[in-house]
């Protein structure tokens, strides 16, 4: 989507809260806007289901995007959001992209745009501190290969304002039973795996090991490299690229692509103290792509997802200045929870 930039509510009379960050939502361009009390401005810009395709900080850089282009060329994957895998069910090979096909299915949308997500709650213009999207995913990522059988996620973000102009997301992630058909299930007898055609199953969300990634929620968190060329976690550099399965402890709790002037951290915490039967752990993996101009910071999530399940994550953005991101990162750490999954 084209991306406008408006900053709006920004005035001489624009009215300032004592204590915290005013803001101020115009939902016909899906535009955030938000001052401190300390007077920084930053704005952010959402697609139709509630990703984020927009991160401003106005004071420093206006004109900057800070979210990365596309990787494959397509505007469903220039956003921050969620794709789900499992590689234990394969479709057959498609005709674009990177021709993958492990069950996934992917927030906003699908390749090309060809099919996008059905929006079910926006919010409205206004003075608000807090937004709430709701949306419906029933593609995907490769929309040829719905017809191996649609899943069925629907997610639910809540965007809160925080008093440093940071915003913490509050996201809960609905599945549904996924019925498949026409695919190869892969089954792990302790030594190898063993792949078999399936005319009809059902696709279950079992967690095997750390890495396997049997059933993975990644956090997709584009960024633009020109602008932010270097990344740190809490712990100091990291260097390795690519599906390390950090573990979050490791890093401090946050991660940052940051270049002289500006920084985006995102801010995933550093507990791991889930005591429930499916196995969730988090981790993180990072990936720059140069020849793409993106850095991508993606803290996921392995777990076993029961079918009418609902995963709960919360995530917090910080942009700025990368010394004083660093300061308020720091101090968010302890703010965000370990995730979820809650079954009725």
């Amino acid at each position: 989507m084209a991306v406008v930039v408006v900053v709006a509510g920004f005035g001489v009379a624009a009215p300032l809260i004592a204590q915290g960050a005013d803001s101020i939502y115009n939902a016909e361009t899906r535009t955030l806007s938000i001052r401190t009390a300390t007077n920084r401005r930053f704005q952010y810009v959402f697609n139709k289901g509630g990703a984020i395709c927009g991160l401003y900080d106005v004071d420093i850089a206006p004109e900057t995007n800070l979210v990365g282009d596309s990787f494959q060329g397509e505007t469903t994957d220039r956003v921050i959001q969620w794709t789900y895998w499992n590689s234990r069910y394969l479709g057959s090979p498609h005709d674009s992209g990177d021709k993958d096909v492990r069950a996934n299915v992917t927030m906003e949308g699908c390749f090309h745009g060809k099919f996008t997500c059905d929006a079910l709650e926006s919010p409205k213009t206004g003075h608000q501190n807090v937004l709430t999207f709701r949306s419906q995913i029933t593609h995907w990522f490769y929309a040829e290969l719905d017809r191996h059988g649609r899943p069925d996620f629907e997610t639910t973000c809540r965007y809160e304002v925080l008093e440093d102009g940071s915003v913490k997301l509050e996201r809960t992630v609905l599945r549904r039973p996924w019925d498949l058909r026409d695919v190869v299930v892969r089954t792990w007898d302790g030594k190898q795996w063993d792949a078999a055609a399936s005319e009809k199953t059902v696709l279950v969300a079992d967690h095997l090991w750390r890495g396997s990634m049997t059933s993975y929620f990644e956090n997709w968190i584009p960024l633009r490299r020109t602008a932010l060329p270097y990344q740190r976690s809490a712990r100091g550099t990291f260097t390795e690229d690519g599906y390390k399965f950090w573990k979050p402890q490791d890093l401090g709790g946050w991660a940052m692509a940051f270049g002289e002037k500006l920084a985006v951290a995102v801010v995933f915490g550093e507990k791991e103290t889930d005591q429930s039967p499916h196995q969730v752990q988090v981790v993180f993996n990072r990936l720059d792509l140069p020849q793409h101009q993106l850095n991508i910071l993606l803290p996921g999530i392995e777990t076993d997802w029961p079918d009418h399940a609902t995963l709960r994550q919360t995530l917090i953005f910080v942009m700025g200045e990368p010394t004083e991101v660093t300061q308020r990162a720091n101090r968010l750490t302890s703010q965000v929870p370990f995730p979820r999954i809650e079954v009725k």
